[in-house]
Order: structure tokens, then sequence, then C-alpha cells
């Protein structure tokens, strides 16, 4: 069993450090913990979370090393949605101030990306509102900005285009994209107080889509939308059964006029025993904190990464402005670690 190596705590005998030793010893195996296990993690306090935030740290680097990949996306089209998703300022279900816009031009979404490149990004996403992407001209479109980045950058590519069909996810692997991403939200036993226009299952069947058209899978979901510890347990042991690549993190934003407005940011702390969860669950996964850092985490976002975390979101998000990009690197970097500037 390894043992953490810190300064001995006065009240230690009392933590539950053989529980949380054995919970890192599982996963630096890389293997899940259990899901009784994870349920364990709710009662943590903090001084017994700070001790298992050494573990996670351990984890981390154990399987992704130094380096921390930073991924940045382009709204391509915002706004209009008719899916009545309650978190998203995008949902023509409700009254905000989302921008509204048609699908970028090819040039455009290309510019994006290679501004992206020269932040430090290693992986760009194209994100279009909508249940999915049906007009034709869109998805040519998509398609020859997906050449042209794949051409003129060193990025990875990466689509957020809703419940796309399997022939045309064939269509967007055959122009180089390397990556769908599809959230689940949220887990299966909450979905219907969050979204009504479609199922849990239509969210899975698109992932499995991806999978089947070839494409690496990008899986997560949205955390603070009223779901119990134990449901965010769920999401996670549902996706690692996806057997997906990487999973981005997001903690709601309350969005004014939103069906989630009434709600507060996750606390600070339960956001970091989020990703904790999530990293002993996924061990050898990628895990983005992407939505939601600046607030839920304010000027101590480098605790991410000791939680668990080897990734991050840079740049602006769909609807909101995030942080300045040479921060991120700044922050990074004096933690030690290395921004990954090229495609891997």
């Amino acid at each position: 069993m390894i043992r953490h190596s810190f300064k001995p705590l006065e009240n230690e005998n009392s933590m539950r450090t053989e529980l949380i030793d054995n919970m890192v010893d599982t996963a630096l195996k890389g293997e899940s913990i259990s899901y009784e296990q994870a349920l364990q993690l709710e009662s943590l306090t903090r001084e017994e979370l700070d001790y298992l935030f050494i573990g996670t740290d351990h984890i981390r680097d154990r399987f992704k090393g130094k380096d921390v990949k930073i991924c940045s996306i382009v709204n391509a089209k915002s706004g209009r949605c008719v899916e009545d998703c309650s978190f998203c300022a995008q949902s023509s279900s409700f009254q905000t101030d989302s921008p509204e816009y048609e699908l970028m031009d090819v040039e455009e979404i290309v510019a994006a990306a290679k501004e992206a490149e020269a932040f430090g990004a290693n992986e760009f996403s194209i994100v279009a509102s909508g249940t999915y992407l049906d007009d034709r001209k869109e998805l040519d479109r998509v398609i020859e900005a997906i050449k042209r980045i794949k051409a003129e950058t060193q990025l990875e590519t990466c689509c957020s285009l809703g419940l796309m069909p399997l022939e045309h996810l064939k269509e967007l692997k055959e122009a180089g994209l390397d990556r769908c991403h599809h959230n689940l939200e949220t887990a299966k036993s909450h979905f219907d107080k969050i979204v009504s226009t479609h199922t849990y299952e239509d969210e899975v069947n698109a992932v499995q889509n991806a999978k089947e058209a070839g494409l690496k899978v990008c899986v997560g979901g949205i955390f603070g939308m009223g779901e119990s510890f134990a449901q965010r347990a769920e999401l996670a042991f549902s996706i690692r059964d996806l057997g997906t690549q990487s999973f981005p993190i997001n903690f709601l934003k309350p969005v004014e006029g939103t069906g989630l407005e009434h709600l507060e940011p996750m606390p600070h702390y339960e956001a970091l025993r989020t990703i904790a969860l999530l990293r002993l669950v996924l061990p050898d996964i990628d895990l983005f904190v992407c939505g939601g850092r600046e607030e839920v985490l304010a000027d101590q976002q480098e605790q991410l990464f000791s939680a668990g975390a080897n990734g991050i979101l840079g740049g602006n998000y769909l609807t909101t402005k995030g942080q300045d990009p040479k921060r991120d690197i700044e922050m990074i970097e004096n933690l030690g670690l290395n921004p990954v500037y090229t495609s891997i």
C-alpha cells in the first residue's frame, strides 16, 4: 500500500487514511474504484480531501506525466436550438442574451483554429448548436474546415455537432476528424429533470455512432445541476463503461433566463471532490476542466491538477468569456507542468 509522504497531521489517526490509501492504490494500478467506494467520497472532510488530493495528484502523474493538454473551441453556430436543455443559454425555450448566428464560413473557422494554436492549444473543436447538423451545405462547410485545419495546423480536430447520424460521422472521419465530443450531460436517473426533448438513450446512441465511425470520443457532463453526489458517481461509471478517451468536466454557471438560473455555482471544494471522484473511477482517461472553472475555483484554479485533472479548455466558452490563455500557460508552468503545444 502506498502511504502519502507529507508532514503528519496532529489528528491523522482520526482520518480515514486507510480508506483513502486503498482507493488511491487501486487507481494507481489502472483500475477503477468500486461504486460503493465512490459513494464514501461524499462524506470526506476537507482535511481528508486534502490528503486524498496528494493521492489523486500521484495518479495523474502516473498516467499523464507532467503534460497538461489545452483544448480550444469555436462556437461556430449559435442559438435558436429547439432542444430544451435547462442549463443552456442557446435553447429557444429560454430568453437569454446568448448570441444567435448561422454557421461560420470556412475561413472564419480556420482562422479561429490558427489563433487557438498560437495560444498553445493542441486540440480544436468546432461546436454547433441544434439537435444535429442536418443541412447538407453546413455539413460540407464543416468537412472543408476540417480538411483545411489538418493541412494548415498541427492541431487535433474535434467536433460537437449534436445527435449526428452514423453516415455523416463517417464522412467527417474521412475528412480528417480525430475526435467527436458529445456529453451525456448528467446521470440517467437525473436526465429527465434537465432535458425533455430527447432521451438519455439518444445521447448514448450518438456516442456509440461516433465510436462505430472510428472516431475517438470525448464524453462528459455538467455538474451542479441539482444532482446528488451518487448521481455524479452514476455518470462517471456510465462513461467508464462506454470506453471513451477523455472526459470534459463542466460546472454549471447559472445563466439568467435559463431553467437553472435559480441554482448557485458549486462550492469550491465540492468541485475538487468531483474531479477526484472522476480520477479515481477513470484513472487513465484525459480529464479536462472546462466551463465554470473560473467561477467555481476562482483564484485557486491550480488545485484542479492535484485533484486529478490533466487538461483544460483554454480561451472562451460557448456563450461566455474564459480566462486569458496567457494566464493559463503561466499557471501551468508555475506548477512545474508542461502545456502541450502541438498535436499528439
